[in-house]
């Protein structure tokens, strides 16, 4: 299952036929897309022409590169995927374990070496690559078109990864186990070019009279933007780009061509890339928005003139493409309360990752803008969010830190350890989420399952206790979701006087702990909390039962701080209303 419902397009269906035929199989990124068949048909275009076609590298080659980025990104569906593709060429078991961990102790070749430092270099810190890292690629004996094929799969693995962390399909096969480094550590910044140092590739004379690719976007554009005139090395990879413009950019029959525009301006803005940016804010120019409203759109979108629904639509989008490790369901969730379908979700998820496909293949060209850019963006412009930009105290002094980093190295036991100290404040959690016993039981289970899963990309960025009891928070959401008859406990929308008035928040008896046994009150206070509506049950579970700092509890449950505490006030005011009722007409028993 992934994030969105998916409907049956059959058999028939041209890309889903030839995946059969190729693979055995329809993966499940592809399935998760159903919703809108053209994406498939705009990715299978793209795909067939970089990664299945015999061309400069060999399919093995392509494969290691797209493996070796996966693990980087610690993108365990694309790991997987690649991971069992290059098993069935034949690559050994320990030589795919070394290139997942360590690729320079892979026994590759010093060129295949060379080529995977240049990849994994291009997708990690592509505004740092320069023509110096292209010449290292010849002084190893690869040419123009072998280079630009290493840069094309390069984008493509970009584009799967992004995809699918924003749509949250099941691995097709088993994933390995990623124990590369992703500490979020940049390049010196006196080695950044900004991507637009080049072009670094030859190229040759394509006339738009006989390529349609160039008639299109010499139609569109009103010129054929140096991107595409880089690339004329392979056409085909240029004609199936152009039938991506054309499925995913073009309909306006979901989201609005603005609306698009703005996704990738943002995200070409957190990604550095100048020449993106400056195309984008020149698209927007001409469909009437201001270039004043554009930059600021690029450099903090909360400040410029938009909606409320189309923040939150950048707000996701930037969290998918620049923090991949913090997205969740809970971000589509987000969405859809600002008023998004599952199609426009699915929309922006496409958009967001065609977008990291594009700067990700200009940034390892080094085209020049088209249009002078009005910003030229830096290392000072990294989008890094105060969460990520270090390891906080508190994450530092783990005490399950030792833990966690043996069971990324594989250890069970000490997994089982981490069930045992945690297990009993997951449970609660869960019960205060779901309001019911046995299926709280039930979601302890798919809670710690989720976690061994992915404990391989926890970074330590908050406590592990923490990073689990937002696990078991999404987890008792879901089992609300599908019950469809709760409200959501993620809504975060604002908490305004007009959603709950308490009426009988009358005084109690001064020692009202004397009216009734311990059991009993212990039974009235658990029964009363089981009645609030979810969102307030788990604020109140995690603040006041489970004692998680106000800080805890806000990352857990994707709050901020004040709307954390306007919640919760509002779940202890519902609490004291349903108790004060039994406690005054039970000190009135009492006094009579």
């Amino acid at each position: 299952m992934s994030y969105l419902r998916e409907v049956e397009l059959g058999a028939t269906f041209p890309p889903f036929a030839s995946l059969q035929e190729r693979f055995g199989f329809v993966p499940n990124l592809f399935r998760a897309q159903t919703l809108l068949p053209r994406t498939i048909e705009a990715e299978a275009g793209i795909a067939n022409a970089v990664l299945l076609q015999e061309r400069a590298l060999s399919r093995t080659c392509k494969e290691s590169i797209m493996l070796a980025v996966a693990a980087a990104n610690r993108n365990t569906y694309c790991a997987a995927e690649h991971h069992q593709t290059l098993r069935s060429l034949g690559v050994p078991d320990q030589q795919l374990h070394q290139i997942v961990i360590d690729h320079h102790r892979a026994g590759l070749s010093a060129p295949d070496t060379a080529l995977l430092d240049f990849a994994l270099k291009l997708a990690r810190y592509p505004a740092w690559l320069s023509g110096e890292d292209i010449n290292v690629l010849r002084g190893h004996g690869f040419n123009d078109e072998s280079i630009l094929e290493a840069i094309l799969v390069t984008a493509l693995v970009n584009f799967l990864c992004t995809l699918s962390v924003g749509l949250g399909p099941a691995p097709d096969f088993e994933p390995p186990a990623i124990q590369r480094s992703n500490k979020t550590r940049l390049p010196d910044a006196r080695s950044y070019v900004g991507g637009t140092c080049g072009p670094y590739l030859r190229a040759v004379e394509l006339r738009p009279q006989n390529f349609p690719p160039f008639a299109f976007f010499l139609e569109r554009f009103g010129s054929i933007p140096n991107l595409f005139r880089a690339q004329t090395l392979r056409p085909d990879a240029i004609e199936a780009e152009a039938g991506a413009f054309r499925n995913v950019l073009i309909p306006e029959d979901i989201l609005s061509h603005v609306q698009k525009e703005c996704i990738l301006l943002v995200v070409s803005a957190a990604n550095l890339n100048t020449y993106c940016v400056a195309a984008h804010c020149e698209m927007l120019r001409a469909m009437g928005v201001s270039m004043e409203d554009s930059d600021q759109i690029a450099v903090d979108h909360h400040q410029a003139d938009l909606s409320e629904a189309n923040k939150a639509l950048l707000d996701f989008a930037l969290k998918l493409a620049v923090r991949p490790s913090e997205f969740g369901r809970e971000d589509i969730d987000r969405l859809q309360i600002s008023g998004f379908t599952e199609e426009h979700v699915l929309e922006a998820v496409v958009v967001t990752a065609l977008n990291n496909f594009i700067n990700t293949l200009q940034m390892g060209l080094g085209t020049t803008p088209d249009v002078e850019p009005r910003r030229v963006f830096g290392p000072r412009d990294v989008h890094l969010p105060p969460a990520v930009e270090s390891l906080t105290e508190e994450a530092e002094a783990d005490p399950d830190a030792g833990l966690v980093a043996r069971v990324q190295d594989g250890d069970l036991d000490a997994f089982e350890e981490l069930v045992t100290r945690h297990s009993r404040r997951v449970y609660r959690t869960l019960v205060g989420i779901v309001g019911n016993v046995e299926e709280a039981q039930d979601a302890v289970q798919d809670t710690f399952l989720k976690a061994f899963q992915h404990i391989g990309s926890f970074q330590g960025r908050s406590k592990f206790s923490t990073w689990l009891v937002t696990i078991a928070n999404n987890t008792g959401l879901q089992r609300l979701r599908e019950r469809r008859h709760l409200e959501s406990l993620d809504d975060a929308g604002p908490e305004t006087d007009e959603e709950f008035h308490p009426r009988q928040v009358r005084a109690w008896a001064d020692d009202p702990e004397q009216l009734c046994s311990q059991a009993e009150r212990r039974g009235l206070v658990e029964s009363a909390v089981m009645r609030l509506p979810p969102k307030y049950r788990v604020v109140l579970v995690l603040r006041d039962i489970e004692q998680l700092s106000g800080e805890e509890a806000a990352e857990a449950l994707g709050l901020r701080i004040p709307a954390l505490k306007a919640r919760l006030l509002r779940a202890r005011l519902m609490l004291r209303e349903a108790l004060s009722t039994h406690f005054a007409s039970n000190a009135k028993r009492m006094v009579s």
